[in-house]
């Protein structure tokens, strides 16, 4: 009885699915250089997840950024009704320039489980440079490493 119970729970604990595997949807974020744009190119060249234009259909999200950044990024995308500018009678309200942080790690890509918050992968891949092809070199290594962490976990 005890060995019948061991291999069940085991077989049980082989066939559960790490989040990594249950990702289907991704919503990418913006990147220096556009690199999400050849991100999404070889994800759905490659098959490795599904790239969604809304990042309320995401289940994950690929970053650059983690911490109060993305919290903040997601914010505002998921904001799709305009805030009502209040002022004074005849005030000009002017809506607040949205800055991006100057500095970031740079060559740092997250794969974040979007309701949690948790990153479920991460790797560093630096462009040489903002050129065409090295922003398609570096995207086309991440999704290999990510298509390889995905397998490797089933």
């Amino acid at each position: 009885m005890r060995n019948f119970l061991f291999i069940v729970i085991s077989t049980a604990v082989a066939m559960a699915q790490t989040p990594l595997d249950a990702a289907k949807n991704v919503f990418l974020t913006p990147m220096p250089g556009g690199l999400e744009q050849y991100l999404a190119l070889h994800l759905t060249q490659q098959s490795v997840l599904q790239v969604v234009t809304d990042s309320s259909k995401a289940d994950v999200v690929i970053t650059d950024q983690i911490g109060e950044g993305l919290r903040a990024t997601l914010a505002e995308l998921e904001n799709t009704a305009p805030t009502p500018q209040t002022g004074k009678a005849g005030e000009v309200v002017f809506a607040r320039p949205n800055m991006r942080p100057l500095s970031r790690a740079k060559g740092t890509v997250f794969l974040v489980e979007r309701q949690s918050g948790d990153v479920l992968w991460s790797t560093l891949e630096q462009p040489k440079s903002n050129s065409i092809e090295d922003l398609n070199s570096a995207a086309k290594k991440i999704v290999e490493k990510l298509a390889k962490a995905k397998s490797s976990k089933n």
